[in-house]
């Protein structure tokens, strides 16, 4: 049976069409793929950095901040109701948040360049049922992710483990498979305990 990095690469390579390995010399240390429009990458543990707070008001109403969520996996997506990629994800981030809920997983989006009304009807026809950082509040969130993020990156997830540091992130489009994953390799970290 192939190992969960395996099956994870190879989702990747699929996931994202062209990509090209960015040089790994062992496999103790991340994975990587890149190519014109797109990066998965897995953060290996040794090498995370604690993100500072990532905080904002919510779409929805109230306000998200990171240190309410610490001891548990979460995953930022980055988004915007004008943006086509964002429509093509949407779905598949949608099922993984509600696969994943149980297991003590939390999904934030963060609205980029939107207004209210259209970022929330955004949310109505895809059906989202997570929150999501308002535009206004979206720039300070963004920052908290430093050099990983970069500013034009819509869309992008950004996963973070129990301890507050970057996990894996996918810069562009990613999909059911290649989210999944990468959540659930987050989520075996420690014995799995959330």
């Amino acid at each position: 049976m192939p190992s969960r990095r395996t099956v994870l690469s190879a989702l990747a390579m699929a996931a994202v069409p062209g990509l090209a390995a960015c040089g790994e010399s062992s496999a103790d240390q991340g994975r990587s793929f890149a190519s014109g429009d797109g990066i998965i990458e897995q953060v290996p543990v040794a090498e995370r950095e604690v993100l500072p707070p990532i905080t904002g008001a919510l779409l929805q109403g109230g306000n998200h901040d990171s240190r309410d969520l610490l001891g548990m996996v979460v995953v930022y997506n980055v988004w915007g109701s004008w943006c086509a990629p964002c429509r093509e994800e949407a779905p598949a981030l949608r099922k993984v948040a509600d696969e994943t809920r149980p297991e003590g997983v939390r999904f934030v989006g963060i609205n980029v360049r939107d207004n209210d009304a259209s970022a929330l009807a955004f949310e109505r026809r895809y059906d989202i049922t997570y929150p999501s950082i308002r535009t206004a509040d979206s720039q300070e969130a963004l920052l908290a992710f430093g050099s990983k993020l970069p500013p034009s990156a819509v869309p992008s997830t950004m996963i973070v483990d129990r301890e507050g540091r970057l996990a894996a992130r996918v810069i562009g489009k990613t999909s059911y498979g290649t989210l999944s994953a990468l959540v659930e390799d987050v989520l075996a970290e420690d014995g799995g305990r959330g």
